[in-house]
């Protein structure tokens, strides 16, 4: 199991990627400079101290919309495979995010296999102010072979959209149902909503409309 809180001085092996715009930056609250916008950013890290330290991106000038910022996990070799059991090994990957701002851009993490040299579709996304908290998101990964979890933070339009993670986990094993990110909840939430309103008119309309 792997599990980082980016407390110590390596940060787990963590690496800047050197072919984006820009760097994450380690941070706490008792560190931070007091000239930061204070709408935007956590306050504490995940766990409430303000002594603890957490990743972020800063869209603070020079900073312009649209650039990125990628951190790399380190590499992690797969479980040896159950000759009787399931095709690949599932992991149960984890971690908190913070995305509270007016001008929040967007969060990708991306799973890189060995060998793999580009990334197209994120594993999870996610953009938008998402308030003052910090929310945990979990997704089940199923690698074939090593592979490696890119975090990447997207400057929005203006310096209120600083992005922070945190406490970064991973666990052999699926991921609890009740913990699974359900995506495009919201969606789905209202295309029900959708269709019950939809199905009164549609009947009253059938009803009212003139026989031929």
């Amino acid at each position: 199991e792997f599990h980082c809180g980016f407390e110590d001085g390596n940060i787990c092996l963590f690496t800047q990627d050197d072919t984006d715009n820009f760097d994450w930056t380690k941070q706490s609250t008792a560190t931070r400079n007091t000239k930061y916008t204070p709408n935007t950013g956590p306050n504490a890290d995940r766990s409430g101290s303000k002594e603890g330290f957490y990743m972020y991106i800063e869209t603070s000038r020079p900073r312009l919309e649209g650039e990125k910022a990628r951190l790399l996990s380190p590499v992690f070799s797969i479980a040896p495979k159950n000759p009787y059991g399931p095709t690949n090994t599932a992991y149960c990957f984890s971690f908190f995010y913070h995305m509270y701002g007016q001008h929040i851009g967007v969060l990708n993490v991306y799973l890189r296999l060995k060998g793999q040299t580009t990334i197209e579709n994120p594993l999870w996304s996610s953009s938008g102010n998402k308030g003052q908290r910090w929310n945990e998101a979990h997704v089940n990964i199923y690698p074939i072979t090593s592979f490696q979890l890119i975090f990447e933070g997207i400057r929005g339009p203006g310096i209120e959209g600083d992005i922070a993670i945190d406490d970064v986990s991973i666990a052999e094993g699926e991921c609890a149902k009740q913990d699974l990110t359900t995506k495009n909840s919201v969606d789905g939430a209202v295309g029900i909503l959708v269709h019950i309103w939809l199905f009164p008119v549609i009947v009253l309309i059938s009803i009212l409309s003139p026989r031929r």
